[in-house]
């Protein structure tokens, strides 16, 4: 069973998914949970000034409320969850923060681009299973 679980949320449906089989993996091997949110940074120079304080406001609104989401989640599965944030490409931060931390899998939800999109890009589920030194669970959702 996986003790230490890592789950990409941003809010998403992937990211809710990802969420939700996340603390039913915890909850069944009594595993600990971080959700976390990576967001990428903001440029280093605008043409308008406050700009970039405006934009770190609107990061910081938008996390608390993706903290507010974790926090019920955690309450209706009864498993407690830390919530973290950090600056930076999506794929190479989770592998970092999950090899630093000594998670043993990664939960991620499979992102909603197009076929196409995917295969001329790659998507951030797809470079984390490609660079992680653990295990990878890539949670597609299913539509009905």
């Amino acid at each position: 069973m996986f003790k230490k679980i890592l789950v990409g949320y941003d809010g998403s449906k992937g990211g809710k998914a990802a969420l939700a089989h996340a603390t039913a993996l915890a909850k069944e091997g009594k595993g600990q949970i971080t959700a976390l949110w990576v967001r990428e940074p903001l440029p280093r120079y605008t043409d308008l000034p406050g700009e970039p304080e405006e934009e770190s406001e609107a990061a910081e609104d938008y996390f608390t409320e993706r903290k507010k989401e974790v926090a019920e989640a955690a309450v209706q599965q009864g498993v407690p969850i830390a919530c973290e944030t950090r600056c930076g490409h999506p794929a190479k931060t989770m592998v970092k923060f999950a090899d630093e931390g000594g998670y043993d899998l990664i939960v991620i939800g499979h992102s909603d681009h197009s076929e196409l999109w995917g295969r001329l890009l790659g998507d951030t589920a797809d470079r984390i299973s490609d660079h992680a030194h653990c295990s990878v669970l890539i949670v597609k959702r299913c539509e009905k």
